[in-house]
């Protein structure tokens, strides 16, 4: 690792070292293992596109959900290569070089289960749908528009923004990075008065299932001071969106469906309009669901279950044939967004600006 030595946090030394322990310990929870099932048997594919910091295990958590909907004979592939992998520090993933290997892979990815499959549903991960719409444009349109279906969630901003948290977390562990600043902030549940994506785990229920689920299951993050602990630079990592944003040719054709968080610290206490209009910018037919809930705790089975439940149907009808669809449900035409919580409030103190 190449970080400066100078304008060092008091404890940087010591938050990257643990840091650098974690990505072992956790190997287990979110490694690198890019596809599951067979294709060979298989009667639905989907592919995953991590977002920003994710990787392929992260899908794991929907299984149940793509299980219940589509049985058990399917194929999940995922976006995978070294740079971006489970073991590597984050800020060594997000030169712009990685980034342009990464939509090079995508590209070819989807290049391949296209000519093997007749339809594949792309499952994008938050700023995992940017590098998706990048990655489509290089495709025919009309590959896209009439055998992708894809599932977005939970919807991300197209840009990072500045942060105040920097100034506070910057001096006590922050680093810098080929001449971007990092730095690690805290989750706890404690802290959800500040920004709701700053929890650390989530009790979900739906009728007689209760779960509590944990962050640190699903993303990196490491213990120091009895807290759970991320990496974060929004220079670089808003650099490396940028690039891939610029990259994106047209806005999709493709049947989408966009869950978004209706109390998400990413978008900083953002209207819903403009929400609405940033998804519609890259998506304009977009079927457009908001929960009451924060970034990550918006993918809980109950939400991605009625969601898949939705491409399936639309899925079903696009297969028959051209005479059954007079009798047959069609599904919606028209772009639609759909409010699951008039009554939550919006968030828009300083303190949400912290990323999740």
């Amino acid at each position: 690792m190449t970080a400066t030595c100078r304008h060092e946090g008091h404890f940087a030394r010591l938050f990257r070292e643990r840091y650098l322990r974690s990505l072992d310990d956790y190997r287990f929870f979110y490694d690198d293992v890019d596809v599951i099932g067979d294709a060979a048997g298989a009667e639905h594919v989907f592919y995953f596109v991590p977002g920003i910091n994710g990787t392929p295990g992260q899908v794991r958590f929907v299984l149940p959900s793509l299980t219940r909907v589509f049985g058990r004979r399917l194929q999940v592939r995922s976006l995978h290569l070294p740079e971006f992998s489970a073991r590597r520090p984050t800020w060594m993933k997000y030169t712009l070089a990685n980034v342009d290997r990464k939509l090079d892979r995508l590209q070819a990815d989807l290049e391949q289960l296209l000519s093997r499959h007749e339809h594949v549903v792309v499952i994008a991960s938050s700023n995992g749908f940017y590098d998706f719409a990048a990655a489509a444009g290089r495709l025919p349109a009309g590959t896209i528009r009439d055998r992708v279906h894809l599932v977005w969630g939970a919807c991300a901003p197209d840009h990072f923004e500045p942060t105040a948290w920097e100034r506070v977390f910057y001096p006590l562990n922050g680093f810098e990075y080929d001449g971007h600043r990092w730095f690690a902030y805290p989750n706890h549940n404690a802290f959800r008065w500040l920004n709701p994506d700053t929890s650390h785990s989530h009790a979900w229920s739906d009728g007689p299932q209760h779960r509590r689920f944990r962050k640190a299951d699903l993303e990196s993050r490491f213990r120091l001071f009895g807290l759970e602990w991320d990496y974060v630079s929004p220079s670089q990592l808003g650099a490396a969106t940028r690039h891939v944003v610029r990259q994106i040719r047209a806005p999709l054709s493709c049947p989408t469906y966009a869950l978004v968080a209706a109390n998400d610290g990413y978008w900083q206490g953002k209207p819903r309009d403009l929400v609405e209009r940033t998804i519609r910018r890259y998506a304009p037919d977009a079927s457009i669901t908001f929960q009451p809930a924060s970034h990550l705790w918006v993918v809980t089975p109950s939400h991605v279950t009625a969601l898949l439940r939705e491409v399936k149907r639309d899925l079903t009808y696009a297969s028959l044939p051209a005479a059954a669809h007079e009798t047959a449900q069609p599904p919606s035409s028209q772009p639609r967004s759909l409010e699951r919580n008039k009554g939550a409030n919006s968030l828009g103190t300083w303190a949400q600006s912290l990323p999740r």
